[in-house]
């Protein structure tokens, strides 16, 4: 049955977070209507919440909204018609988790090592890979650290970006929310506090994409584990997410990195759930062919979406419509 919603609005403005867990149960914003607008402010994915115990899911994704029409068998279209990068600098680098952080999984069960807490609150003391504490008992609590890591400014246009030396790295995390940009209602500590510097002067292009885009899965789980790749982390594990198989197929597969997912691109994602639910978030500036470091540069931007509920479209997992100039130039779609 569908859900009954309220008069669905044209545009649903998106300003808040999840706790970095999906969450059938949880109410949506919206609805938005069919053929209607979402337009949000996101958060960086990834660094933040890594370096965040108290975020259960690795990332800091927008609260779900619902859709007009919207249920349980069919699909949503979601056209990207903007992203636009607003942060002026990330860092980013190779991460190392610091055992004894977390139980089975430093993404959703961080641990004080010092107290037990479980996703403890944190304080930031200071700059530097120390600089968060548990609220509670002051150790050491981020779950990860760079074994090697850079701090990159942008130009005022956001299409390249530099890394920086150590002196700047350390004055950018001083004032590293503003850097970041990070949103209001974001409550993540800015990577950009760990002042990483290995790597000084080399340049980047940016192609910002969105690393979540899709709808909410039918089971609970962390955001960064709704795909098959990383979902299967949470089979028989020892913290509450932990899932069977049976369960797992519930997903569907919000998280595809995936650097196609741009704007002009249009994602079909499946609806498990009674108004889809459609979130986004873990906006990268670059990723992959040349990107730094082997890790994602991540940004809070603001996003522009437009979605169409397709009836009957039963399907498992997304559809992702390139953008044809990302397509193989024999595989580009004839008009």
């Amino acid at each position: 049955m569908a859900l009954p919603l309220r008069t669905a609005d044209e545009t649903v403005f998106v300003d808040r977070f999840t706790d970095g867990v999906l969450d059938p149960a949880q109410p949506m914003l919206g609805p938005v209507r069919d053929g209607g607008h979402i337009v949000a402010n996101t958060a960086p994915g990834c660094w933040g919440p890594m370096i965040t115990p108290h975020l259960k899911g690795g990332h800091e994704v927008t609260v779900p909204v619902a859709v007009e029409g919207a249920e349980v068998g069919d699909a949503v279209a979601i056209r990207i018609k903007d992203i636009t990068v607003t942060s002026i600098a990330t860092a980013s680098g190779n991460d190392r988790p610091m055992e004894g952080r977390f139980v089975d999984d430093p993404y959703c069960a961080a641990r004080c090592p010092q107290c037990g807490t479980m996703y403890p609150p944190t304080r930031l003391e200071g700059i530097g890979p120390e600089s968060v504490r548990c609220a509670h008992c002051g150790a050491d609590a981020t779950p990860f650290t760079f074994t090697n890591g850079y701090t990159i400014v942008f130009d005022a246009t956001r299409r390249v970006g530099v890394t920086v030396h150590r002196e700047a790295a350390e004055a950018i995390a001083r004032d590293a929310a503003r850097y970041a940009a990070l949103p209001a209602r974001s409550t993540q500590n800015p990577i950009l506090r760990f002042a990483p510097h290995d790597l000084v002067g080399v340049v980047a292009r940016l192609r910002p994409f969105l690393g979540q885009l899709g709808t909410v899965p039918a089971v609970r789980m962390p955001d960064s584990h709704n795909a098959g790749d990383f979902g299967a982390f949470l089979i028989g594990k020892r913290h509450e997410f932990t899932l069977t198989p049976e369960q797992l197929a519930l997903r569907t597969d919000g998280h595809m990195d995936c650097d196609a997912v741009r704007a002009g691109a249009i994602v079909i994602a499946p609806v498990k759930v009674p108004g889809a639910g459609v979130y986004l978030g873990d906006m990268h500036a670059l990723q992959g062919d040349g990107e730094i470091a082997g890790h994602t540069c991540d940004v809070s931007g603001t996003v522009t979406l437009q979605v169409e509920v397709i009836k009957g479209l039963n399907i498992d997992g997304p559809i992702l419509l390139p953008v044809p100039e990302d397509l193989p130039y024999l595989a580009r779609p004839f008009t």
